[in-house]
């Protein structure tokens, strides 16, 4: 299997990184159009990158709207295009849907906001009824979306293909980031206020459980095999596994601060986290459990993704 590559936004530099994980350092960076970017998606022959222009302040704090999503030449590392935005929307999170378009997150909109790749005119909207829409997962099976509305405290469920939105659960004064389990019914959002992992269930619309954990969680992502959940635990500076036939915390490794997203390479062994206040991009092994490396990024990288090197397509 390629071993590939993980893209990491270094906030701090306003930059996209590219990381060679055969080599294991940076192969170069990428200066984005604006003040600044958060989050990335790639294409699935891994030669483009999309890097929304989010904001120079936190979520819901005054600063800059940005309007803006860089297009990223992934193969020769240079920026080769900016789409702008007909509103001002802070567009955080993209995400390559199962149907092949570009949904990003346009929470001053209220919206998801879906782009055809191939010409990146916008193609629909699909409102999510909450502030704050920061974060959001497509379901394995491609026909949900869970949004996590981050100080409403709110999970918004959508129908992906009507667009429909077919409920918000209450979940707690204040989310951040969200996934889904392997059978498309459960996503897991933390909980930003107490050491706890929120369970919805987005075909019941409510509350399934919680997951108790050992330090405030940020982001999280299922295992290959969908038996465990991978956490990152920002306020121990860990990152936490969990068996899901248990809801338990079955390790916590030890990382540098403050690991943010998660994302779990193919190959099902290791996972990968951006340590913010660190500048490093850390490499767990699931089974072991233990950090395999440390690679040097720019400053206050947030946002990952994984990627196969350009003419390796998973």
């Amino acid at each position: 299997m390629d071993a590939g590559r993980i893209l990491a936004v270094c906030k701090g530099d306003r930059s996209l990184e590219i990381i060679d994980l055969e080599q294991g350092r940076s192969t170069g960076a990428v200066i984005a159009s604006g003040d600044r970017p958060h989050e990335v998606a790639v294409s699935r022959d891994g030669t483009v990158g999309y890097v929304p222009v989010y904001s120079d302040a936190g979520v819901g704090a005054p600063g800059s709207d940005g309007r803006a999503i860089d297009i990223i030449d992934l193969v020769r590392a240079r920026r080769m295009a900016t789409v702008e935005l007909p509103f001002a929307s802070r567009p955080h999170l993209p995400h390559l849907g199962p149907d092949g378009m570009l949904y990003v997150s346009t929470e001053l909109d209220e919206s998801l906001s879906v782009f055809d790749p191939s010409t990146m005119r916008l193609v629909r909207q699909l409102a999510t009824g909450a502030a704050q829409s920061h974060m959001f997962a497509f379901s394995p099976d491609g026909r949900t979306i869970a949004v996590a509305n981050v100080r409403p405290g709110t999970v918004s469920v959508i129908d992906r293909g009507s667009g429909a939105l077919r409920g918000i659960v209450d979940v707690t004064a204040t989310v951040n980031r969200i996934s889904f389990d392997a059978r498309s019914r459960l996503a897991f959002t933390a909980d930003q206020e107490s050491p706890r992992i929120a369970v919805v269930d987005t075909e019941g619309l409510r509350i399934d459980g919680w997951i108790e954990v050992p330090g405030t969680a940020f982001g999280t992502a299922v295992t290959t095999d969908g038996r465990r959940l991978v956490v990152a635990l920002r306020s121990t500076c860990q990152i936490g596994i969990i068996d899901l036939a248990t809801r338990e915390v079955v390790a916590a490794i030890d990382v540098p601060p403050h690991p943010q997203a998660i994302v779990v390479h193919p190959d099902g062994r290791h996972a990968y986290s951006a340590c913010d206040d660190s500048a490093v991009v850390v490499e767990v092994d699931l089974l072991e459990p233990s950090v395999s490396r440390e690679i040097r990024t720019g400053r206050n990288p947030d946002g990952i993704a994984w990627s196969p090197r350009p003419g390796h397509r998973l």
